[in-house]
């Protein structure tokens, strides 16, 4: 909607200028110049607001496509369930495969390649998956059995780990099983 105001104020600006060049091309050289100029200006301020408007709606879509990925996997869908359980139940994760854990953290793993390139933002994608995040890096099953054990394959999720707990924290949202840190 605010975009749609600057479109308004920048139409209303051009049909102004093309107004007083039409009805006083007498005026002289001074007053096309200074028309020129506020069109180019105006033109380029035109083309900015949409560039950024095409660059948020990418972004947009490209979260979306993301948690349709995450939505849509069966398997991450599996373990996310039982994460959760274990989460509100205070349960065992007896009933996860290791491959299935696998899965899971590979999608963290690239998601947090993409925060680290700058692709996205922690604060672009904490309402969608920081509990899913949270519940597995910082359950101490996941961190003895893949997280610890096999590191040197999850660096991108140590990387943003810190990151991501701390912006959490200074906003004071909550993080599940916050006393298990990832270390």
């Amino acid at each position: 909607m605010r975009n749609s105001k600057y479109f308004i104020v920048i139409l209303l600006v051009l049909m102004i200028i093309l107004a007083l060049n039409l009805l006083a091309p007498t005026i002289g050289t001074e007053l096309s110049a200074i028309l020129t100029t506020l069109t180019t200006i105006t033109g380029i301020f035109s083309v900015f607001i949409e560039m950024k408007r095409s660059a948020d709606i990418s972004e947009c879509e490209f979260i979306f496509n993301l948690q349709k990925q995450f939505d849509d996997n069966k398997t991450i869908q599996k373990v996310y369930k039982a994460l959760d359980t274990a989460y509100f139940e205070k349960t065992e994760l007896e009933s996860i495969d290791r491959k299935d854990i696998v899965t899971y953290l590979t999608f963290f793993e690239m998601m947090s390649n993409l925060i680290i390139k700058g692709v996205l933002q922690i604060d672009d994608v904490d309402a969608l998956y920081a509990y899913p995040f949270f519940i597995a890096m910082n359950n101490k099953e996941i961190q003895e059995a893949e997280l610890a054990t096999y590191k040197q394959f999850y660096r991108n999720i140590y990387a943003v780990y810190s990151k991501w707990f701390n912006y959490r924290e200074k906003n004071g949202y909550e993080i599940p099983y916050e006393k298990n840190k990832l270390i």
